[in-house]
């Protein structure tokens, strides 16, 4: 080849390289996520949250080749942990998976926080949304949701194992007494659902109000039984189970799950990180991950996030303190 064609092929290969560049192709210029990640979760590890918090980040670190810390901070109504996702510099390496009630309802009755129900934070995406369920032991004095509604309908105080007070469990507690004017008492059992629903099956409370995921082995084995999913729809993995809507009863609160960051993130990192995780949730592989934790696919994009954060704002004001 003459001198004058390899000149001309070296030129025109820089040229490309150097276009390929200005058009993001470098590494600098990943898009997010382009480092390692930290997700922090307010719950211990095996519920339903720590599952979700850990499935968007083992997702993230397959799909775009980084780290992904999973760390859990428990107590405070998973307050801790938003306080210290939310207090992080806004540069998109710091995540938190918050629930509705941490999110919405804890700074209501809570002092100190970092956020406050519309400031503080940037909801990026939901990822889920899990219903709860009215469960109680199979040998015990209910054997259908009928003889419980009866039970509570003539105001006899009946016992509810709910996962903290103040916790969403606690709140649908609440919610169904002022629903049904009935006479509900909440009994709190911090350190989780599998806690509660052991006190249930040793008739120490009448009954647990909480997601079935923390359980669900306890429902296989027959110990305990499902009276009623408080939802309009049944969840996959209890599919025979009747939903609130049967008994003529109205639907309280499930809880939301989502990813949240900082607030103040760069414009341009914040729709970066709005892409990924809209990505993710629309995904063939998220949806596979929900139905691995009994959850059924009900993940929003961001604009439909912030709509429905706006409407459960409106929603605790029935319940706020």
């Amino acid at each position: 080849m003459k001198l004058t064609s390899i000149l001309r092929a070296t030129g025109a290969a820089a040229a490309l390289a150097l276009t390929l560049t200005a058009c993001g192709g470098s590494d600098d210029d990943a898009a997010w996520p382009d480092e390692n990640l930290e997700m922090l979760i307010g719950f211990g590890a095996g519920g339903t949250p720590d599952l979700l918090g850990r499935g968007v980040g083992d997702q993230l670190q397959s799909e775009h080749g980084i780290n992904v810390t999973a760390t859990n901070r428990t107590g405070g109504a998973s307050t801790i942990a938003m306080n210290e996702a939310l207090s992080a510099q806004a540069d998109g390496t710091t995540l938190g998976l918050a629930t509705s009630n941490g999110l919405l309802w804890q700074p209501l009755v809570e002092d100190g926080l970092e956020y406050s129900q519309t400031e503080g934070y940037e909801p990026l995406v939901k990822v889920a949304e899990s219903a709860f369920s009215l469960m109680v032991a199979s040998d015990g004095d209910f054997a259908s949701m009928d003889d419980f509604v009866e039970a509570a309908d003539s105001g006899e105080e009946l016992s509810i194992a709910v996962t903290g007070e103040g916790a969403q469990t606690d709140l649908t507690v609440q919610l169904l007494n002022e629903q049904n004017d009935w006479n509900l008492r909440s009994v709190p059992y911090t350190d989780g659902a599998g806690e509660g629903i052991l006190a249930v099956m040793r008739g120490e409370v009448d009954a647990q109000v909480s997601t079935t995921a923390g359980v669900q082995g306890q429902i296989n084995a027959g110990d305990v039984e499902i009276l009623s999913i408080l939802a309009e729809e049944t969840e996959p993995e209890n599919p025979d189970a009747p939903t609130i809507d049967e008994f003529g009863l109205d639907v309280p609160m499930g809880t939301s799950f989502y990813v949240v960051s900082p607030d103040g993130l760069d414009e341009q990192l914040r729709d970066e990180m709005v892409t990924a995780l809209e990505e993710l949730v629309a995904s063939d592989e998220w949806a596979e991950t929900l139905e691995s934790v009994g959850l059924s696919d009900s993940g929003l994009n961001h604009a439909d996030t912030q709509d429905e954060i706006d409407t459960l704002i409106t929603e605790y004001e029935v319940l706020e303190p």
